[in-house]
C-alpha cells in the first residue's frame, strides 16, 4: 500500500493539512488543540438537536462541523457532516443518527492517525 493510499484510508489528508499551515508546526499544534476543544461542543449540539429532533439546529451544527473537519483535511467526516446537513435541510431526519454515528466513528479515525502523523514528522 502506497502513502497516499493510508493517507486516504485514515480519512485525513496530511499533505494538503500540512501544505494550508504552510508545514508550520506550532500553528498546526494550535489548530489540533482548538479542534479537540471546540469538536466535542459542537457535538453534543449536535446530538442534543438530533434527540429533540430540531432539524434547524441539525443543519446548522452540521455545517459548523462541515467547515471545521474540512479546515483538518478530516475528508471522510466532513462529506459525512455535509450529507447530515443536506437532510436536516430537507427535513430528512430518520437516517441521521446512522450519519452521525459514521461521523463520530471517522473523526475519531482521523483525529487519531493525525496526532500519530504529528508525533513522527520531522519538521
Amino acid at each position: 500500500m502506497q502513502t497516499a493510499d493510508i493517507v486516504q484510508d485514515a480519512g485525513v489528508d496530511l499533505t494538503e493539512l500540512f501544505a494550508r499551515v504552510e508545514y508550520d508546526r506550532e500553528l498546526l499544534q494550535d489548530v489540533v488543540q482548538i479542534f479537540a476543544e471546540e469538536f466535542p461542543k459542537l457535538h453534543h449540539m449536535l446530538k442534543d438537536a438530533m434527540l429533540r429532533g430540531d432539524g434547524k439546529q441539525i443543519q446548522t451544527s452540521a455545517h459548523t462541523l462541515k467547515g471545521m473537519l474540512a479546515s483538518l483535511s478530516f475528508g471522510k467526516a466532513s462529506a459525512s457532516a455535509m450529507r447530515i446537513e443536506r437532510m436536516a435541510r430537507h427535513s430528512d431526519l430518520q437516517g441521521i443518527p446512522e450519519e452521525v454515528a459514521r461521523l463520530e466513528q471517522d473523526t475519531t479515525f482521523a483525529q487519531a492517525h493525525l496526532e500519530k502523523a504529528c508525533a513522527q514528522v520531522v519538521w
